[in-house]
């Protein structure tokens, strides 16, 4: 534990370095990835749902 204490404080000095405008651009960039990763699921979840809908239409069609 002792040996992590030179770690813990140079972390501790560099967040508390931080301006506002500094967590505010690290904020910005987590909640941009945040919205990527949502925005692919919802996406890859509806177009697996326009693919099973097409392929149903193409075997009913076939059918006929």
């Amino acid at each position: 534990m002792i040996s992590n204490a030179p770690y813990a404080a140079s972390a501790v000095t560099v967040i508390a370095g931080f301006t506002v405008k500094d967590w505010g651009v690290i904020i910005g960039v987590i909640l941009t990835m945040i919205t990527v990763a949502v925005n692919w699921v919802y996406k890859h979840r509806q177009d697996q749902r326009e693919s099973a809908l097409f392929n149903r239409k193409i075997n009913n069609h076939l059918k006929h």
